[in-house]
């Protein structure tokens, strides 16, 4: 009996590049800051169905902070409240590194300081259209 040989598609090419161009295109890593586990759960499946790559998901403050230099992530996803903190000092720091971000709150962008109203803000709860629209605007910047 003999072994039946396998044909794997060829990749498609690639706009603009030349068909040998050796690019693995990847896609964005998203930091998810959530502290609520299912909430993070239902985010992290999103984001993977809509080929986005979940760097990590981390519930507190300080795990957030220590991925800061960590060059892990693209974009971060942000709620507001964790754990009886604000996730303020990490957006500030976010936003000195010019790493893009949202914030995903039941309080919209009302519950947000006047210096942080700039950013994307997705009224918790949301779906995946609304989720897409907001990884592809941040992605764009």
């Amino acid at each position: 009996m003999s072994a039946s040989a396998v044909t794997l598609p060829r990749p498609e090419p690639v706009p603009g590049l030349p068909a040998n161009h050796g690019l693995r295109l990847i896609a964005p890593r998203v930091l998810v800051v959530e502290d609520e586990m299912t909430v993070a759960m239902l985010i992290e499946d999103m984001v993977s169905e809509l080929a986005y790559e979940v760097a990590a998901v981390v519930p507190r403050l300080e795990d957030a902070m220590q991925l800061l230099d960590s060059d892990s992530f693209d974009l971060a996803m942000l709620d507001v409240h964790l754990n009886g903190k604000t996730v303020f000092p990490f957006a500030a720091a976010l936003e000195e590194r010019e790493i893009p971000f949202l914030f995903a709150t039941a309080y919209g962008a009302r519950g947000l300081p006047e210096e942080f109203r700039d950013h994307l803000v997705l009224q918790k709860p949301f779906g995946p259209v609304e989720l897409r629209r907001a990884l592809m605007e941040m992605s764009a910047r």
